[in-house]
């Protein structure tokens, strides 16, 4: 079940690379000072029409355009930008063959949102808040997290991340014998970011995830530990 899910997921990501190659040709210059970054579908004496890389269709009259550039596979540095507020919202599964102190095999599903600041291309720093689902035991992490992008040249963009701190364990327990706890969580990976414009782009990652906990029952404190491959998919803006 999990080499499944996982072989999707990386078919879903050579087919977004694939698509990509074809895609970024072309941007529109507005005269209300906006661009738009695309594959050109129509352009004639009344109107130009382009499809951005998440399929979406824009249609513009010429007296709403300023110019049309060729841009071949690159975006251009223009539509990158290098400084500013970033916010990464990704989810995804946790897989690998764990088991928990019961000897239950645990399944895991993450969801994670970063709010923070681009010093440059190869540095952000945000704080990170989520939650971790997994079969037996339910995690809030709250992260410190680092990330840079490796280059800013075309639209398909490799970046790393490295987040650490700690999850408050959220489980809901109705047997008052037995107390669960959070711990240290770690995590670190690259990804590829698939650029619309600017700020804005799909995500897809993989990396390494890492969570200490601890139950303690009828005053024997037992710690596990989880080790994760993380896959995460979503957005950048």
């Amino acid at each position: 079940m999990k080499k499944n899910l996982i072989k999707t997921f990386f078919l879903a990501f050579i087919l977004l690379i694939n698509q990509t190659i074809g895609i970024a040709q072309h941007r529109v210059h507005l005269k209300n000072g906006s661009q738009i970054v695309g594959k050109l579908l129509k352009s004639d004496a009344s109107s130009v029409s382009i499809q951005t890389i998440d399929q979406s269709i824009w249609v513009f009259t010429n007296s709403e355009i300023q110019r049309v550039d060729t841009l071949g596979q690159n975006f251009g540095k223009a539509t990158y930008k290098r400084k500013g507020f970033v916010n990464y919202t990704e989810l995804g599964p946790l897989a690998m063959s764990n088991r928990a102190s019961n000897g239950v095999t645990t399944s895991a599903f993450s969801f994670q949102t970063t709010n923070g600041y681009r010093f440059n291309p190869l540095l952000y720093l945000g704080i990170g808040v989520g939650a971790d689902l997994y079969a037996v035991q339910t995690f809030v992490p709250v992260v410190l997290s680092v990330r840079g992008d490796l280059s800013t040249t075309s639209a398909k963009i490799p970046f790393y991340f490295v987040e650490g701190g700690y999850s408050i364990n959220a489980t809901s327990n109705d047997v008052p014998t037995i107390k669960y706890q959070g711990g240290a969580t770690f995590a670190v990976g690259l990804g590829i970011k698939l650029l619309f414009q600017e700020n804005n782009g799909f995500l897809l990652g993989l990396g390494y995830r890492y969570q200490e906990s601890s139950v303690t029952e009828k005053l024997q404190k037992s710690t596990e530990v989880f080790n994760r491959l993380s896959i995460r998919v979503g957005f950048s803006f």
